[in-house]
């Protein structure tokens, strides 16, 4: 029987086959440690963005291409082989499934995901298990979780409650930007490297903040978030401890 300590380390994406649809292009990272999980989706072909100096300067078609990535943290829970991924955060919103499937290893470190109340199937490949930590934090009113592996990181930040980005959609499509979509791109999910105390972005779901720094670590310890707004507005969030989670699995 699989257990959470079977599951732990960093894991890409493969691909994701369903009758409908395959995918081997989308860059997938997931990262576990202990009981908290982050996952970031970033879709190939996006819009090129450069010389845009915020979100709020691109055309609603390009947003509209941004929104395809997805990104979602929070705790698993594994019984009888199958996974669940409780989506403490989620990019867009709350979801309107349960995010359960069927484990199965194919070796050490090859993993087969099977869609439990989806037709689709998965196969994950680990890159690397330790050392590893995780933490659950606070950045104002949102929740950030934060799960490293080695030198690696996904990074997400959001709001626990918020709505299914499902009308936010329709409203862009429409040609309304509403408060919903700058809340949604304000908050970000980030796949990146640390570069001594720094956290510099690689991939992330705001395209204008890669290759830079997205979290830092200050001389006490403590970290904060670089944030940046809809309309490129800067401002550094500590990241603070209420709501803490860590875990050291090194």
């Amino acid at each position: 029987m699989i257990t959470s300590g079977d599951i732990q380390g960093h894991w890409h994406r493969a691909w994701l086959k369903s009758p409908s649809f395959n995918d081997c292009e989308t860059t997938v990272h997931w990262m576990q440690c202990g009981s908290l999980y982050a996952d970031i989706r970033i879709p190939p072909n996006r819009p090129d963005v450069r010389g845009a100096s915020a979100l709020a300067d691109l055309p609603d078609a390009t947003l509209m291409a941004l929104l395809r990535a997805e990104g979602f943290a929070g705790v698993v829970s594994l019984r009888d082989d199958v996974c669940t991924w409780q989506r403490e955060i989620n990019w867009h919103g709350r979801p309107e499934a349960e995010d359960s499937g069927l484990l199965e290893f194919n070796g050490s470190d090859r993993l087969m995901e099977t869609g439990v109340f989806g037709d689709y199937a998965e196969l994950w490949n680990r890159r690397s298990e330790q050392p590893a930590s995780a933490m659950h934090l606070m950045a104002g009113t949102a929740h950030a979780f934060i799960v490293s592996i080695g030198q690696r990181f996904v990074f997400g930040v959001g709001q626990p409650e918020a709505e299914n980005s499902r009308n936010t959609i329709a409203a862009l499509e429409a040609g309304q930007r509403t408060w919903a979509l700058q809340e949604q791109l304000r908050h970000v999910f980030a796949f990146g490297r640390w570069d001594g105390a720094c956290g510099l972005a690689e991939l992330c779901t705001n395209p204008l903040l890669e290759g830079q720094t997205v979290l830092s670590c200050t001389g006490d310890g403590a970290l904060v978030w670089h944030a940046v707004d809809f309309l490129g507005q800067r401002c550094e969030v500590p990241l603070t401890q209420p709501a803490s989670v860590q875990i050291d699995a090194a």
